[in-house]
């Protein structure tokens, strides 16, 4: 073999832009009369040569090679974004290949191409009109497109057919309906033109334009509205010192979680925060999950590989070699269980290990709307046809259970669905240091914030869906109840809701809550959390709150204010008057009970919020919990 010779003459290191592979190199077999085939090969895709080149520079190099004239080569395609390790290969006489070199090559995606051209392509715009133009991405067809400048979004009409733009685009098959126009006309607001894409394969892209809008008023929106205001930002709280330095672990392990949703699920926050401070200290983590593996991104800096179930059932490897020493299946929801099943037998040396955070059965109950009990008497074909395939199977997930090398409980009473004789861990969630710590009220937004003088600011982040929300109803009731009493509040909430808890509520309650949705990046909210002056977390002792730990509380905690929670889960440890304002039940009239409390005695809000941080202290560590996690997989896996 080392009579093949070549090289690579891009210039390193090897990219290619909006996912276009342009390479160039020379490549011969020594006293062959012929230059050789030569292709790139990576993960996701063949690239064959595509052009033959002279090169009289390598014929004077290696003089006597008859092959070194002709022995450029020029290899052009497309590839997926990504980075791989590019192998450059030469065809043998024999018709088998051989690696003549092996680089990196870092596939940038492919970028949303946009024109406006109505009312124009540049300038300013004061008038109301519609806007028309074209946008193109060279992958995928565009699914969805919204116009974005200042505050305001606006959906477009697309797939507009738009002939001229096949010739200049060739390699685009939906070229010829990339046109849009606007739904509507544009309304009041203020900035620069962006255009936001969903592709068709899930992926969204951004297309900035040179077009600035500047429309003064709309029906909604009069002249007193003063959309050239100075902007008033959150303030940037200075990021704590960080940590000493881990120990490196004795023996590293490779540790595989499966989680049973997507990186944008509660639950990967805390597998994250663990995966990270494993990594830090030597061990190597892997985390599979169901599906969009791209919501990775919404983590800075991950010291761990993300996959898919898809990917992990043929068999997971890792760095060195090995398969996974420890198997931890996050929950025993079908999707979890039926992927550590299955990689049981391809890795039989693995422990496995099942983490509980919830009254699975409950929330099973919740879900469909029938009583636990009445669940129990359910033949197995009958719960089959029953049972969502994102939760857990009553009978299946104790035969999984009883399977486990060990468990991992979030509180102390899911020790309950743990079986006799097995190893139990309990591993409490924690937040984030570099976000969550103790942050001063941002007073010049809260002046922009406040409508009413003495106004109080609570806030909540987290779903609704039907196991929650009849205690989201409760807190959205004392958010009503205090406003007609006299005492001026606001809600501002996050998070998605799977279900209609408010119903004829609604309305009535609405000028009061400010719902800002989902926040992607979880590190954006403690900047909007500072803007609260308490935290509340509704609800009381039942068969849904007594297992769990709101993940949450921690950061609550956390960001010094006072917690007002009931008296579960965490509500049963904490001391009330010193950690948090506990309440038998965080019901409407418990939560407008206390919050009065607090409004009015101002040295118990401070003395709390005092509390909330040294609790915090104590006891809410990603370093810590991981700390101890870790010495449970070694008693396990030795």
């Amino acid at each position: 073999m080392n009579r093949v010779l070549g090289e690579i003459e891009t210039a390193r290191p090897l990219h290619a832009p909006a996912g276009v592979v342009s390479l160039a190199g020379w490549c011969l077999f020594r006293g062959r009369s012929e230059p050789p085939e030569v292709r790139l090969v990576t993960a996701k895709g063949i690239l064959a040569m595509t052009d033959r080149t002279g090169r009289p520079d390598v014929a004077n190099q290696l003089q006597g090679e008859p092959a070194a004239a002709a022995s450029g080569f020029v290899i052009n395609g497309r590839l997926p974004a990504g980075v791989y390790l590019a192998r450059f290969e030469a065809r043998l006489p024999d018709g088998s290949w051989h690696c003549f070199k092996s680089l990196s090559l870092a596939v940038e995606p492919s970028r949303l191409l946009a024109g406006i051209e109505l009312p124009s392509a540049a300038g300013v715009v004061t008038e109301r009109v519609h806007v028309e133009g074209w946008a193109l991405h060279q992958d995928h067809p565009v699914q969805e497109l919204t116009l974005r400048y200042g505050h305001q979004e606006i959906s477009c009409e697309t797939g507009r057919a738009r002939p001229d733009l096949v010739a200049a685009h060739p390699g685009s098959s939906h070229a010829a309906r990339a046109g849009f126009k606007s739904r509507t006309i544009l309304s009041a607001g203020r900035g620069r033109l962006r255009l936001k894409a969903r592709l068709t394969d899930g992926q969204v892209a951004i297309a900035r334009t040179t077009l600035e809008i500047a429309v003064s008023t709309d029906e909604n929106h009069g002249p007193e509205l003063q959309l050239d205001a100075d902007r008033v930002g959150l303030p940037t709280a200075p990021t704590p010192a960080a940590p000493p330095a881990t120990e490196p672990a004795g023996r590293p392990l490779n540790v595989l979680f499966i989680l049973h949703g997507s990186f944008a699920a509660n639950s990967a926050l805390h597998v994250t925060a663990l995966s990270n401070e494993l990594a830090a200290t030597g061990h190597a983590c892997t985390v599979a999950v169901t599906h969009d593996l791209a919501t990775l991104e919404r983590y800075r800096s991950p010291r761990f590989r993300g996959i898919l179930h898809a990917e992990a059932a043929g068999g997971v490897n890792f760095a060195n070699g090995r398969g996974p020493d420890v198997i931890h299946a996050w929950t025993t929801r079908e999707p979890v269980r039926q992927l550590a099943v299955r990689l049981r037998h391809r890795h039989p040396e693995a422990k496995i290990v099942v983490h509980l955070e919830d009254n699975e059965l409950q929330i099973l109950a919740l879900r469909l709307g029938r009583a636990a009990e009445e669940l129990a008497t359910l033949s197995d074909a009958e719960l089959d046809a029953l049972i969502p395939g994102d939760l857990s199977h009553p009978r299946r997930s104790r035969g999984f259970l009883a399977g486990a090398d060990g468990v991992t409980v979030i509180t102390e009473k899911l020790q309950e669905f743990a079986p006799a004789g097995r190893p139990c861990h309990l591993l409490w969630p924690a937040a984030d240091s570099r976000f969550f710590h103790p942050r001063a009220l941002p007073a010049a937004f809260r002046r922009v914030l406040d409508p009413t003088p003495g106004e109080t600011v609570l806030f909540y982040h987290g779903n609704v869906h039907p196991a929650n929300a009849a205690e989201m109803r409760e807190l959205y009731t004392a958010v009503l109840q205090l406003n007609q009493n006299g005492t001026p509040v606001t809600l501002i909430r996050t998070g998605a809701d799977t279900v209609d808890f408010l119903g004829e509520l609604g309305p009535l309650v609405a000028p009061h809550v400010l719902h800002l949705g989902q926040i992607l990046h979880h590190h954006h909210l403690p900047g909007l959390m500072a803007l609260a002056d308490i935290f509340v977390q509704p609800g009381a002792s039942d068969a849904f709150n007594d297992y769990r730990f709101p993940s949450k509380l921690p950061e609550f905690f956390s960001l010094g204010r006072p917690v007002i929670l009931p008296r579960t889960n965490l509500g049963g440890l904490v001391r009330h008057g010193e950690d948090a304002y506990v309440l038998e039940r965080a019901d409407a009239a418990g939560i407008t009970r206390a919050v009065v409390t607090l409004r009015t005695d101002t040295a118990l809000a401070t003395h709390l919020a005092k509390g909330a941080v040294a609790y915090a202290e104590r006891n809410f560590s990603w370093r810590r919990s991981a700390a101890e996690l870790a010495k449970f997989y070694t008693r396990l896996a030795s």
